[in-house]
């Protein structure tokens, strides 16, 4: 089986298909206790070292899949992470703003109430002339 992916190293079913009469040829010499010649060797190894490659291809294949779902993931985890400090922002720029009103009625409050200690203080002021004439 060949990887979806090409690596650029990937060997082609058609090689490899032609190359299996050979090897099952080998495999009866082997079995019938013949020898191996150097063309038998070669042919074994070019076939072990095409299905080798062709494993590696579909195993980067499948990493490449976990990875684009691990990028995924990222993705969405990033876009959560910062759509929470989105809100957290919003929220605290409502506390502030809120604390700011609180302040200026406070602000208000007590400019008011200075006015009416100082109009209590003046009465006091003008009653006590009044007293002491």
């Amino acid at each position: 089986m060949v990887a979806k992916n090409d690596y650029g190293t990937k060997m082609d079913d058609v090689i490899l298909e032609s190359l299996k009469p050979q090897v099952e040829e080998i495999k009866q010499k082997l079995a019938s206790g013949g020898s191996l010649s150097q063309s038998d060797i070669i042919t074994l190894t070019l076939y072990a070292q095409g299905n080798h490659i062709n494993h590696i291809d579909m195993r980067m294949d499948s990493l490449d899949e976990k990875f684009n779902d691990l990028r995924l993931d990222f993705a969405n985890l990033r876009a959560d992470i910062y759509e929470k400090i989105s809100g957290f922002e919003h929220k605290v720029g409502e506390k502030i703003s809120g604390l700011e009103n609180k302040i200026s009625e406070f602000r208000s409050d007590f400019s008011k109430m200075t006015a009416i200690i100082g109009g209590i203080c003046a009465a006091g002021i003008a009653i006590s002339a009044v007293i002491t004439r």
